[in-house]
């Protein structure tokens, strides 16, 4: 056996040997490896811990110790260079300014009271939030599923010209066999024997060329989905599915949330004109000189209230802004929905186009694979010549190819559909 031949069998004996994967394998790689949709969890995570961050801030005793020592002295008091109590000739601050100094250690305790309005909106403002992320997580799975389908029919696509240009050599190499022995007992001609040699490497060499881009096509797949294997696997067929008319599109959901968001952004902004109202207490030391200091530990309590009167219009003009903001959004909304509509219509046109191609195109096969039939027979009894079995061969693989292109093309179409009408 030749180094040649030997090189093509052990070619094809380790295609045969991959393993086997499917679509699902690599959508469910795609989303379990997906950074945007780890982070989108991270910040549904971050949003419930900011929740309870909000209750702490507005609703919990606020525990503190403060510590204050100011010592301000007196100089040249009646001869005395230095003293905290000072005579009407002594230098040194102001003794109403400063008292003569502060001594104080204290704890103290606050919290807000009558609040409850403010901790409702501000537990609305997280829900919104939380659901808006779950909600771009699910558009981004969707987006990842028709990222990967497309590919992975891309790669199929190269899978099967493969698979066509070595079935093809295989035939002919069979019909070289047949026509080397015609050629022996002289019933055929030398120079058909070497055309259709040449039509066999030129075979060979498309095979490699398939499964060259087959390979690319594959580690371009790992790529999108995150897998790190190099090694090449064979893919299974994929027959797809047309959905059935979704009326109400899961892509407008996120203008929901967004106007939802405008709107408590708002309610948030005008909690600062409802009244805040908090308790306190403190117990410790609190003195302003150092005199019977030890006699100056004791508590305090009361009650702080405050309430905005007049801010200079600033409520008025951000609920303009926020009407304009949700203006925006429904505008982009209004855009997006006549949108989609009109890309899943072409949708449906091309792919109606594309099946009547198909049963076209396969009508033309079956009417060329008779042809063939009869032209091998009529090229072993010599009623027909080598270049034009040949001719009628290389019209029945371009047919064969333009089949596989347009089944690819009419599954790319219907995943298309399916993504928008989502």
């Amino acid at each position: 056996m030749s180094l040649k031949k030997t090189i093509v069998i052990l070619f094809y004996i380790s295609n045969f040997a991959l393993a086997q994967y499917n679509l699902n394998y690599f959508l469910n790689k795609a989303v379990s490896n997906s950074p945007l949709l780890k982070e989108f969890s991270n910040l549904s995570s971050i949003n419930t811990l900011q929740n309870k961050l909000d209750k702490a801030q507005n609703s919990a005793f606020q525990v503190s110790l403060s510590s204050n020592l100011l010592f301000s002295p007196f100089f040249n008091n009646n001869g005395v260079f230095f003293t905290p109590n000072p005579g009407p000739n002594a230098i040194g601050y102001d003794v109403a300014t400063t008292n003569g100094g502060l001594y104080s250690a204290q704890i103290n305790v606050g919290k807000n009271i009558f609040n409850s309005g403010i901790l409702d909106i501000l537990n609305r403002q997280r829900l919104i939030q939380g659901k808006s992320y779950e909600n771009k997580s699910f558009m981004e799975r969707h987006n990842i599923e028709k990222q990967v389908t497309d590919q992975y029919l891309n790669t199929l696509q190269y899978l099967l010209l493969y698979n066509l240009s070595k079935n093809i050599e295989n035939n002919l190499n069979k019909q070289l066999i047949i026509t080397e022995n015609l050629v022996e007992k002289g019933f055929s001609k030398a120079s058909d024997y070497l055309q259709l040699k040449i039509e066999v490497k030129t075979q060979l060499m498309d095979i490699q060329q398939e499964w060259q881009n087959y390979k690319s096509g594959i580690s371009q797949l790992n790529s999108l989905c995150g897998i790190k294997d190099t090694e090449s696997v064979r893919i299974d067929t994929v027959w797809l599915n047309m959905q059935q008319t979704n009326m109400v599109s899961n892509f407008l959901n996120q203008f929901h949330y967004d106007s939802l968001n405008a709107i408590i952004q708002q309610s948030v902004f005008e909690t600062k004109y409802q009244p805040q109202i908090s308790v306190f207490f403190n117990a410790g030391l609190n003195a302003v000189e150092l005199n019977n200091i030890q006699r100056k530990f004791g508590v305090s309590a009361g009650i702080n209230f405050s309430l905005p009167i007049l801010d200079g219009g600033q409520k008025n003009i951000t609920r303009q802004q926020t009407a304009i903001s949700e203006t925006s959004i429904y505008d982009y909304k209004n855009y997006m929905e006549k949108s989609i509509f009109a890309k899943r219509k072409d949708s449906e046109n091309k792919i109606i186009l594309l099946k009547k191609n198909l049963v076209s195109q396969k009508e033309q096969i079956l009417d060329y694979n008779n042809l063939l039939i009869i032209s091998k027979d009529q090229l072993e009894k010599g009623d027909l010549s080598m270049i034009e079995y040949l001719t009628l061969l290389r019209n029945f693989i371009s047919l064969q190819k333009n089949e596989i292109t347009t089944e690819i093309n009419y599954q790319l179409e219907i995943s298309n559909y399916n993504y928008w009408n989502w």
